[in-house]
């Protein structure tokens, strides 16, 4: 399918300019030459005054693809060369049923979930995009299923799972359907038809009273939900609020955002939504529900890395501890806890001297890291010394 994305690319996008040395492709540096981006809308605009070629542009993920153009005409020809293309460079046949064209001035069309069409604002046509219908009744579907299993638990103890498996999955369908701009009224309507009436939970003897009042633990959520009034907690975990998402406008990954350019290697975002689903879903783990909320919170402003070595964290690869020890009282707060990889908490660990030589040896450390581990007090036998010092790095 690769392939497909280059022919179609090749017909208007990337088509090869005999103009100067630029091809009027022109690259957008920063202050050390790093290209930024590619600036081909003089390209384009020739090609529509000099030219008869069609324009077209391609967005594809798997073998779901949609095919864009200008007018009806130019989406007939290139519906037709596609059809021809894919039969005789990759001996597929497509199905008359799932393609087609699709006036989106006056029609909805749906790509992976999502259904939008343009409509006029002011001199020039924007996008309006839903949940399509066949998303929005397998999301409610979804989050009914374990709404009643908090409402009528089978066992008061899976309650803490079953609500950290419910705000998982709450958190995941916001994170992805926020690039949809009715997204806000989608999950209202959502929201009502899953737990719009809640209240007969007060009066439920196998379940826990809902209350409107309570404690919000996790700074990350704070931070995204805290100023929602729908907010509601059950024995004292907090339940995210359906219906509290605000559309974002969706991006591109920032090209200077590469294991090339040295500089930017901070800004990558490691964040991954299956160990934040992971993290959730087993928060019965640890010690405590207040560590719990406070991991996950640590693991996305760490933005999914190892704090020391900066390194994609995994599901496998990932140990919180405390940076202060606990001695008697616990102190399981935001500030206090670190998000390492195995390796690294091997060295929090260690004891002596040539364990910690040894296991510093094999981390991939940076100048900078090295330096700052040179400025911390002597180890004495204990590593967190080492860590604390790196950390602050």
């Amino acid at each position: 399918m690769n392939e497909l994305d280059w022919w179609i690319a090749n017909q208007w996008e990337m088509f090869k300019v005999k103009d100067g040395k630029s091809g009027l492709e022109f690259y957008r540096t920063d202050k050390e030459g790093n290209i930024l981006t590619i600036d081909r809308s003089p390209k384009w605009k020739k090609l529509r005054e000099k030219t008869e070629l069609k324009e077209m542009y391609i967005v594809r993920y798997a073998d779901d693809f949609k095919i864009f153009c200008r007018d009806y005409v130019t989406a007939k020809k290139a519906m037709y060369a596609t059809k021809l293309w894919l039969a005789e460079h990759l001996h597929l046949q497509t199905s008359d049923e799932k393609s087609g064209i699709t006036n989106l001035r006056k029609n909805y069309t749906t790509f992976l979930g999502i259904k939008f069409k343009v409509v006029p604002k002011g001199d020039k046509w924007i996008i309006r995009s839903h949940i399509a219908d066949k998303s929005k009744d397998k999301v409610i579907n979804k989050l009914r299923t374990v709404w009643k299993d908090i409402k009528n638990p089978s066992k008061q103890s899976e309650i803490d799972k079953n609500i950290s498996l419910y705000n998982s999955m709450v958190m995941g369908m916001h994170n992805y359907y926020c690039m949809a701009t009715m997204v806000s009224a989608d999950f209202a309507e959502i929201a009502y038809k899953v737990n719009g009436k809640s209240n007969g939970m007060n009066h439920n003897n196998r379940c826990f009273p809902i209350t409107k009042t309570g404690e919000i633990t996790s700074k990350f959520i704070q931070q995204k939900y805290g100023k929602s009034k729908q907010f509601r907690w059950i024995k004292g975990r907090m339940i995210i609020p359906v219906g509290y998402v605000a559309y974002e406008y969706p991006k591109y990954k920032r090209r200077e955002v590469n294991k090339y350019v040295r500089k930017y290697s901070d800004i990558e975002n490691c964040i991954s939504y299956d160990v934040m689903k992971y993290m959730m879903g087993n928060a019965h783990l640890y010690p405590t529900l207040e560590m719990a909320d406070n991991a996950l919170s640590r693991y996305i402003a760490q933005k999914g890395k190892c704090a020391v070595t900066h390194n994609a964290l995994s599901i496998t690869d990932m140990v919180c501890i405390h940076i202060k020890p606990c001695k008697g009282e616990r102190n399981d707060t935001y500030r206090n806890l670190i998000i390492l990889s195995k390796d690294v908490s091997k060295l929090v660990d260690a004891t002596e001297n040539k364990v910690i030589k040894k296991l510093l040896q094999n981390l991939t450390l940076t100048v900078e890291m090295q330096e700052k581990n040179k400025q911390t007090p002597k180890i004495q036998g204990v590593g967190r010394n080492t860590i604390r010092g790196l950390y602050r790095h």
